[in-house]
């Protein structure tokens, strides 16, 4: 007969024993199913534009000083991109790189920037809306112009038969929301301007949508807001005219453009540059300004790991 003490005992004994054994197999399963905290997001807000945060840069085989290209107002709070003898191609983008994916993480980055600018012409060339111009929002894996020209917007070498990379130029690793306000008759994939583009290591866009007549769109200031979330891979473009209605608003603004299956870590380094890449026109011809930029990111599950 046993005794009733005894089992009990050993009972709890044998119990505690196979969760010590399991215990370690738990502990795994429970980490493997709890994905690690996802990285810290930036943020960015700009003015003050000061030169410790942003870089100015263009063709060095030029010979010009950046700093009469990307100008500071006067009195401050705008940036003014003007060249007083050619159109030419400049970068002007935060100095530092930011973190959009890490590889082996499941987190990756969205992010939302706005910015305010003014394409000023007169009233004349405004009309024939033709002058060598264009700007674009871009996420690049350097910061400088190097052999890229005015025709990419200062992105990197095309082919101008299709605005393609040309042959021979590594992968650009290059997302941009380009605002293009000129036409060259050579490039007939180029659409009719003004026009909105989301070029995806082309400047041949993927989409594009025509913005207002000329005289709609230059001489005013207009908002830019651009949203890409990751967990949808889906990226907006809207519009607002801020001429008469303050400051930017994005419940104001229009939707231009949308597009759907953009994997940014798929198409970007993990750490990039941000900014503006710009085909800067003769100052006779028209001047941009730049009033304000912010940009941050928010770090989410990828697609398809969402619970």
């Amino acid at each position: 007969m046993s005794n009733p003490i005894i089992f009990p005992i050993v009972s709890s004994i044998a119990v505690l024993s196979l969760w010590l054994c399991l215990a370690p197999t738990m502990m795994v399963v429970t980490e493997a199913l709890t994905p690690p905290k996802p990285p810290t997001g930036v943020s960015l807000s700009f003015p003050p534009f000061s030169a410790s945060n942003l870089t100015c840069k263009i063709d060095k085989l030029l010979g010009l000083n950046p700093d009469l290209v990307c100008t500071p107002s006067s009195p401050p709070g705008q940036i003014i991109f003007s060249n007083d003898n050619d159109v030419i191609s400049a970068r002007y983008q935060y100095k530092k790189k930011v973190q959009l994916w890490k590889k082996g993480s499941p987190y990756a980055a969205s992010f939302s920037t706005v910015f305010t600018i003014n394409v000023k012409r007169d009233a004349e060339r405004s009309v024939k809306r033709v002058f060598g111009g264009g700007i674009a929002f871009a996420i690049t894996p350097t910061i400088d112009v190097g052999e890229s020209g005015p025709e990419s917007f200062g992105l990197f070498k095309i082919e101008d038969a299709t605005g393609k990379p040309a042959s021979g130029t590594p992968n650009p690793k290059t997302l941009a929301v380009e605002i293009d306000t000129s036409r060259d008759v050579t490039y007939s994939w180029d659409p009719q301007i003004p026009h909105v583009g989301l070029d995806i290591n082309s400047v041949n866009s993927v989409k594009s949508r025509f913005l207002w007549n000329g005289t709609r769109f230059i001489n005013r200031k207009v908002a830019v807001f651009i949203d890409y979330d990751a967990s949808l891979q889906e990226i907006s473009v809207r519009f607002q005219n801020v001429s008469t209605n303050g400051k930017p608003n994005k419940k104001k603004s229009k939707l231009f453009l949308s597009y759907s299956g953009l994997d940014l870590a798929s198409i970007v380094d993990e750490r990039s540059y941000v900014g503006f890449s710009s085909r800067i026109p003769v100052t006779t011809d028209g001047v941009y300004f730049l009033y304000d930029w912010k940009f941050s990111t928010k770090w989410v599950l990828r697609k398809g790991l969402q619970t």
